[in-house]
Protein backbone atom coordinates (compact mmCIF):
# COMPACT_ATOMS: atom_id res chain seq x y z
CA UNK A 1 0.00 0.00 0.00
CA UNK A 2 1.45 3.56 -0.96
CA UNK A 3 2.05 6.06 1.78
CA UNK A 4 -0.99 8.14 -0.58
CA UNK A 5 -3.93 5.16 -0.24
CA UNK A 6 -5.05 6.31 2.99
CA UNK A 7 -5.50 9.80 1.90
CA UNK A 8 -7.44 8.44 -1.25
CA UNK A 9 -9.25 5.93 1.02
CA UNK A 10 -10.44 9.28 2.81
CA UNK A 11 -11.36 11.36 0.03
CA UNK A 12 -13.33 8.00 -2.03
CA UNK A 13 -15.37 8.37 1.04
CA UNK A 14 -16.58 12.08 1.43
CA UNK A 15 -16.86 12.07 -2.71
CA UNK A 16 -19.24 9.55 -2.55
CA UNK A 17 -21.03 10.65 0.56
CA UNK A 18 -20.95 14.26 -0.73
CA UNK A 19 -22.79 13.12 -4.45
CA UNK A 20 -25.54 11.40 -2.12
CA UNK A 21 -26.12 14.39 -0.32
CA UNK A 22 -25.85 16.58 -3.49
CA UNK A 23 -28.34 14.11 -5.32
CA UNK A 24 -30.66 14.42 -2.31
CA UNK A 25 -30.71 18.39 -2.33
CA UNK A 26 -31.23 18.55 -5.78
CA UNK A 27 -34.26 16.92 -6.02
CA UNK A 28 -35.79 18.97 -2.50
CA UNK A 29 -34.66 22.05 -4.29
CA UNK A 30 -36.71 20.75 -7.60
CA UNK A 31 -39.58 20.31 -5.45
CA UNK A 32 -39.60 24.07 -4.64
CA UNK A 33 -40.39 26.58 -7.06
CA UNK A 34 -38.73 29.25 -5.27
CA UNK A 35 -35.47 27.31 -5.79
CA UNK A 36 -36.07 25.51 -8.82
CA UNK A 37 -36.15 28.04 -11.25
CA UNK A 38 -33.40 31.02 -11.48
CA UNK A 39 -34.36 34.81 -11.48
CA UNK A 40 -33.03 37.59 -12.94
CA UNK A 41 -33.19 39.85 -9.85
CA UNK A 42 -29.92 39.75 -8.75
CA UNK A 43 -30.93 40.42 -4.93
CA UNK A 44 -33.15 36.82 -5.31
CA UNK A 45 -31.35 35.08 -6.70
CA UNK A 46 -28.31 35.48 -3.88
CA UNK A 47 -31.47 34.80 -1.31
CA UNK A 48 -32.17 31.39 -3.49
CA UNK A 49 -28.35 30.54 -3.84
CA UNK A 50 -28.00 31.22 0.13
CA UNK A 51 -30.96 29.34 0.55
CA UNK A 52 -29.86 26.21 -1.39
CA UNK A 53 -26.56 26.17 0.11
CA UNK A 54 -28.36 25.92 3.76
CA UNK A 55 -30.80 23.00 2.44
CA UNK A 56 -26.84 21.59 1.42
CA UNK A 57 -25.27 21.94 4.49
CA UNK A 58 -28.40 20.33 6.61
CA UNK A 59 -28.77 17.16 4.14
CA UNK A 60 -25.19 16.80 4.49
CA UNK A 61 -25.30 17.12 8.08
CA UNK A 62 -28.28 14.85 8.17
CA UNK A 63 -26.86 12.44 5.79
CA UNK A 64 -23.82 12.30 7.95
CA UNK A 65 -25.57 11.44 10.97
CA UNK A 66 -27.58 8.89 9.58
CA UNK A 67 -24.73 7.11 8.31
CA UNK A 68 -22.74 7.61 11.37
CA UNK A 69 -19.90 8.97 9.13
CA UNK A 70 -17.61 10.15 12.21
CA UNK A 71 -15.14 12.23 10.70
CA UNK A 72 -13.18 11.63 14.01
CA UNK A 73 -13.05 7.52 13.72
CA UNK A 74 -12.92 7.59 9.79
CA UNK A 75 -9.70 9.63 10.47
CA UNK A 76 -8.04 6.63 12.87
CA UNK A 77 -9.04 3.89 10.74
CA UNK A 78 -8.41 5.41 7.03
CA UNK A 79 -6.74 1.81 5.72
CA UNK A 80 -10.48 0.85 5.49
CA UNK A 81 -12.88 3.88 6.53
CA UNK A 82 -16.02 2.38 4.92
CA UNK A 83 -15.98 0.09 7.68
CA UNK A 84 -16.41 2.87 10.08
CA UNK A 85 -19.91 4.16 8.76
CA UNK A 86 -23.35 2.99 10.35
CA UNK A 87 -24.54 2.85 13.93
CA UNK A 88 -25.20 -1.02 13.72
CA UNK A 89 -22.94 -4.22 12.05
CA UNK A 90 -24.85 -7.09 10.25
CA UNK A 91 -22.61 -10.36 11.77
CA UNK A 92 -24.12 -14.20 11.95
CA UNK A 93 -25.87 -13.70 14.88
CA UNK A 94 -27.46 -10.59 13.66
CA UNK A 95 -27.89 -7.13 14.40
CA UNK A 96 -25.50 -5.77 16.59
CA UNK A 97 -25.01 -1.88 18.05
CA UNK A 98 -21.71 -0.47 17.30
CA UNK A 99 -19.30 0.48 20.20
CA UNK A 100 -20.23 4.23 19.63
CA UNK A 101 -23.69 3.89 20.82
CA UNK A 102 -22.56 1.88 24.15
CA UNK A 103 -23.39 5.18 26.51
CA UNK A 104 -24.54 9.10 25.60
CA UNK A 105 -21.29 10.52 25.98
CA UNK A 106 -19.76 7.89 23.05
CA UNK A 107 -23.12 8.29 20.98
CA UNK A 108 -22.55 12.47 20.94
CA UNK A 109 -18.87 12.06 20.30
CA UNK A 110 -19.98 10.07 16.71
CA UNK A 111 -22.69 12.26 16.23
CA UNK A 112 -20.30 15.57 16.35
CA UNK A 113 -17.94 13.55 13.89
CA UNK A 114 -20.37 13.14 11.80
CA UNK A 115 -21.37 16.95 12.00
CA UNK A 116 -17.89 17.80 11.09
CA UNK A 117 -18.51 15.41 8.22
CA UNK A 118 -21.47 16.64 7.42
CA UNK A 119 -19.93 20.23 6.74
CA UNK A 120 -16.84 18.65 5.15
CA UNK A 121 -19.40 17.76 2.78
CA UNK A 122 -20.65 20.69 1.79
CA UNK A 123 -17.71 21.42 -0.14
CA UNK A 124 -19.51 19.30 -2.57
CA UNK A 125 -18.94 16.21 -4.84
CA UNK A 126 -16.79 18.38 -7.36
CA UNK A 127 -14.65 19.21 -4.69
CA UNK A 128 -13.72 15.68 -3.72
CA UNK A 129 -13.63 14.58 -7.41
CA UNK A 130 -10.69 17.06 -8.30
CA UNK A 131 -9.07 16.80 -5.08
CA UNK A 132 -8.86 12.84 -6.22
CA UNK A 133 -8.00 13.36 -9.47
CA UNK A 134 -4.77 15.28 -8.08
CA UNK A 135 -3.53 12.94 -5.18
CA UNK A 136 -4.12 9.88 -8.05
CA UNK A 137 -2.25 12.31 -10.45
CA UNK A 138 0.45 12.69 -7.72
CA UNK A 139 0.66 9.00 -6.99
CA UNK A 140 1.30 8.14 -10.51
CA UNK A 141 4.22 10.70 -10.99
CA UNK A 142 5.62 9.20 -7.97
CA UNK A 143 5.65 5.64 -9.50
CA UNK A 144 7.09 6.85 -12.29
CA UNK A 145 9.44 8.67 -10.32
CA UNK A 146 10.47 6.00 -8.34
CA UNK A 147 10.61 3.50 -11.41
CA UNK A 148 13.10 5.68 -12.75
CA UNK A 149 15.47 5.80 -10.06
CA UNK A 150 15.58 2.17 -9.38
CA UNK A 151 18.34 0.83 -11.93
CA UNK A 152 16.71 -1.92 -14.12
CA UNK A 153 17.37 -5.37 -13.31
CA UNK A 154 18.68 -7.31 -15.71
CA UNK A 155 18.35 -11.10 -15.65
CA UNK A 156 20.68 -13.55 -14.52
CA UNK A 157 22.42 -15.80 -17.44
Amino acid sequence: MSSLEPLINLIVVLAVLSLAAERATNLLKLGQPDLRVRTTDDAKEKLREQAITWQSVFIGVGLALLMKADMFEILASLNAPWDTLGWVRVTDSGWVRVPATANLGTALYAAGGSVVTGLALGFGSKFWHELLDGILELRGLAQNLKKKADPPTTPEG
